[in-house]
């Protein structure tokens, strides 16, 4: 059996919640999952945790500076929208109305 639901009860070692990416290590003989029953985990073989951790450590350091360049473009974006959108409809801007 390799797909579990959280509160199950489930023998030790590696499991990886489906949707979310996020491993749950149970230690012992057995233990509880974590979750409710909405949350569906997948038991990991202990030699394929290594070289998945591996692969998700590089896909995370290889993302992490587009990330924050979308997160600054999202915010630099948005705030030009809403100024723009401003403009056209004769609003004052909100932040220039609590200002003054």
């Amino acid at each position: 059996m390799l797909k579990y639901k959280g509160g199950q009860e489930a023998k030790g070692g590696f499991y990886l919640k489906k949707g979310e990416w996020e491993i749950a290590t149970l230690e012992g003989k057995t233990a509880i999952l974590p979750g409710g029953a909405e949350c569906e985990y997948i038991k990991l073989p202990a030699l394929l945790f290594v070289p998945l951790a591996m692969v998700m450590g590089a896909l995370y350091v290889m993302f992490l500076p587009f990330i924050g360049f979308a997160m600054l473009f999202k915010l630099v974006g948005g705030k030009a929208a809403h100024a723009v959108r401003a403009l056209v409809t004769g609003h004052e801007v909100a932040m220039e109305k609590e200002r003054g």
